[in-house]
């Protein structure tokens, strides 16, 4: 089975060149090897690309392409337009269902971000006026209400609780917990989703998928590109959001 993949993309300069993919494209991380430098690479949460030394074929690949999926297009696009980057096609919906924008890089490469059309940033879901949502984990008693549920065979309310990494709460205009979301951490370094919960009075009206993308948020800017799971029959419901199907357990990136 195949695990992962990286482009090794031919430069001119490596050096410069992973300093355009760090300082204006926005990779998290950068390294160079040798001396002079010969070979680099940069990466972005899951996302690595390496660079060798390779002036003899710099001149054969302009317009040579590689395509990014991006959370918020929109955002990287005011980033990129800011840093300065070579914009050779502006952001526009394509017929093909993407929001997308080409950089060219200092090689002649085209690299195109795509996203969601006429993005929505994740969280700016509309929910009933006066719900709230609010990242903290919730009392024994707000989530005993909430989810329903029975945990005296693993411990009870306060054990569940006491493992939580983090929690997402929906709250009323009266202050009340009406939804609940339970992410879960593993040393192995992936997260998992648990609990997702409204009260009945409060279904159908966007407050489950606006906790789950406040949560996504949460693990995003902990830990760009990680794994998240969940066990759920209601697959519907999370593919919609961008989770992929297993059996009943799902994955997101």
């Amino acid at each position: 089975m195949l695990t992962g993949s990286s482009p090794i993309l031919a430069a001119l300069d490596v050096a410069e060149t992973v300093r355009f993919y760090k300082d204006v494209l926005g990779f998290s991380s950068s390294w160079t090897w040798g001396e002079p430098v010969s070979f680099g690479g940069a990466s972005w949460g899951k996302i690595t690309i390496m660079f060798s030394y390779r002036p003899d074929l710099v001149g054969q690949i302009d317009g040579h392409e590689h395509w990014f999926d991006v959370d918020d297009v929109s955002s990287l696009y005011a980033m990129h337009l800011e840093r300065g980057a070579k914009i050779i096609s502006a952001i526009d919906d394509k017929p093909w269902g993407r929001r997308e924008y080409t950089v060219c890089d200092p090689n002649g490469y085209h690299l195109r971000f795509a996203g969601d059309p006429t993005h929505t940033p994740r969280g700016a879901i509309s929910m009933p006026a006066g719900v709230s949502i609010v990242r903290r984990l919730p009392s024994e008693e707000e989530f005993t209400k909430v989810t329903g549920n029975s945990f005296d065979r693993i411990g009870g309310p306060s054990e569940i609780l006491s493992r939580a990494w983090s929690s997402v709460l929906a709250i009323s205009p009266t202050g009340e917990v009406i939804g609940v979301v339970r992410v879960m951490y593993d040393a192995a370094g992936w997260f998992s989703i648990w609990d997702v919960a409204v009260l009945p009075d409060w279904q159908g009206q966007r407050i489950g998928t606006a906790m789950m993308e406040a949560a996504l948020a949460l693990v995003r800017e902990e830990s760009p590109g990680a794994f998240v799971y969940l066990f759920t029959h209601k697959h519907a419901f999370y593919e919609r959001i961008g989770f992929t199907t297993g059996s009943v357990d799902m994955i997101q990136v």
